[in-house]
């Protein structure tokens, strides 16, 4: 297939790694916490979409069930007040899920994929903190797994 000269496609910016030092555990039914993300990623581009990649591991034994979802805290909403952070009372912004392959073998580093999603804004350059959530896989991530958030839009080619 030729793409032309003018036709619209598909662009990405530069992987961000949006996890910081060596993240912690995340039991089931919890979120990942404050200490464990950036909480200064910028949507510098004002960017409508984006690809989420979760690298992760479960410590014993691999769920047969459950997920884990992607969920967003917006900083700076107003002046310098930001909305909550994600837990069981408040779920934040959600902004989709990673399938887990329940056939991965425990304790192997896994890829899962949000190959496209919007991202959450109020403002221009919104500032960002990223979460997950083990939903009810009945077991636990276990500490070293990574978040990346890949920018894009579309243009000419």
């Amino acid at each position: 297939m030729a793409i032309a000269t003018g036709d619209v496609i598909v662009k990405f910016d530069t992987q961000d790694t949006v996890t910081t030092g060596t993240p912690g555990t995340v039991a089931t039914t919890a979120f990942s916490v404050a200490g464990d993300v950036d909480s200064t990623w910028t949507n510098a581009e004002d960017v409508q979409k984006a690809a989420a990649v979760l690298k992760a591991q479960f410590d014993t034994t691999m769920p047969t069930a459950g997920a884990i979802h992607l969920y967003a805290r917006l900083l700076d909403v107003q002046d310098t007040n930001d909305i909550p952070a994600p837990d069981a009372n408040f779920k934040s912004v959600y902004c989709g899920t990673f399938e887990i392959d329940f056939g991965q073998s425990p304790d192997v580093d896994f890829y899962m994929i949000i190959p496209e999603f919007y991202i959450p804004m109020v403002k221009t350059a919104q500032i960002i903190e990223w979460y997950i959530h083990n939903d009810a896989t009945g077991q636990t991530i276990g500490s070293n797994w990574a978040l990346y958030i890949t920018p894009k839009s579309t243009g000419q080619k």
